[in-house]
């Protein structure tokens, strides 16, 4: 079919937005449901932050697809993606530039195991920080559909078809189907869940954190914000910047505490004057010694509680 399950569609998106990629290959577009979902929660996710990014001329994340079948190719495939490759996907790969996320779903069972695994050791060495598969996980002894027989499914895959690659997680959603994570070295860790709903607790927390940080830093202050996304957007603060940041983009946390240090340093030097950490991301400071060795060494805490921990980097 040139449609797939749905059922995976919560933890995709959810680890599309931990990710960030700022390119994408969807392999397989099918009808394009992908396109539309990656293009809403990259580009006009972003537009709640800046209204032009809702336009396509101002999209900045590039989205491109492979499709064996042209038939099922329309002009909003060509709306939603920036190129749109034709062929087979196994010899298309080899002629393809790099991409943050390359994205498999429902497609590796359409190839025999040997070639799926080619394709996937392809895949993982042009992906800059993850491939995520989704798959099968019982046989369905599905044949040529929708006049096209790419559609044949040719293969069934398991857990420990994925985990011969390494720093891979999988997980079954359903009792039914399979989806692996294959990441890059350095690729911070990433929930394989939906995400999850905020408790009124925490809501409230946030409400208190935001009032906080309104009162403590004057609305043109730049500032470097470690929320993990949860609360930046709510602010009326024009120039609080992500940590790690990538093109004004949240990046993830940092792999190592050097990378966090020098990043910290080089937006300092831009400018930003405080660091701010919300509760929910205290776990930095124990996680990354050195990097909480070297805030604490340098520079003054101005506000340290339940709420914030906000070193004034002047």
């Amino acid at each position: 079919m040139p449609s797939s399950r749905p059922n995976t569609i919560p933890i995709v998106i959810h680890l599309v937005r931990q990710l960030k990629p700022q390119s994408i290959l969807d392999v397989g577009v099918g009808f394009g449901k992908w396109g539309h979902l990656f293009r809403e929660y990259t580009d006009i996710l972003e537009a709640e932050h800046n209204p032009t990014r809702y336009q396509r001329e101002n999209w900045r994340v590039r989205i491109d697809g492979i499709e064996g079948h042209a038939d099922y190719l329309t002009p909003m495939h060509h709306m939603l993606y920036n190129q749109i490759y034709v062929g087979d996907a196994a010899v298309v790969m080899e002629s393809l530039d790099r991409y943050d996320l390359i994205f498999l779903g429902d497609i590796i069972e359409h190839f025999e195991k040997t070639a799926g695994q080619k394709l996937l050791r392809d895949a993982l060495a042009r992906a800059n920080k993850a491939v995520i598969v989704t798959t099968p996980k019982y046989e369905t002894a599905q044949e040529a559909l929708c006049g096209n027989e790419l559609e044949r499914h040719r293969s069934l895959w398991s857990e420990s078809d994925f985990l011969e690659f390494p720093n891979t997680a999988v997980r079954t959603v359903d009792d039914a189907t399979l989806i692996a994570v294959l990441s890059r070295p350095g690729t911070p860790r990433l929930e394989l869940t939906s995400p999850r709903q905020p408790s009124p607790q925490s809501l409230l927390s946030l409400s208190q954190a935001k009032e906080a940080i309104e009162k403590l830093l004057p609305r043109n202050q730049s500032f470097v914000l470690v929320d993990e996304e949860h609360l930046r957007s709510s602010l009326p603060h024009t120039r609080a910047r992500p940590f790690l940041e990538n093109a004004g983009q949240y990046w993830g946390p940092p792999p190592d505490d050097a990378t966090a240090i020098g990043e910290l340093e080089r937006l300092r030097g831009e400018g930003a004057g405080y660091i701010v950490f919300i509760w929910t991301t205290f776990w930095w400071l124990k996680h990354y010694a050195q990097f909480a060795g070297h805030l604490r060494a340098k520079y003054r805490p101005v506000r340290e509680d339940q709420l914030l921990v906000v070193f004034d980097l002047h």
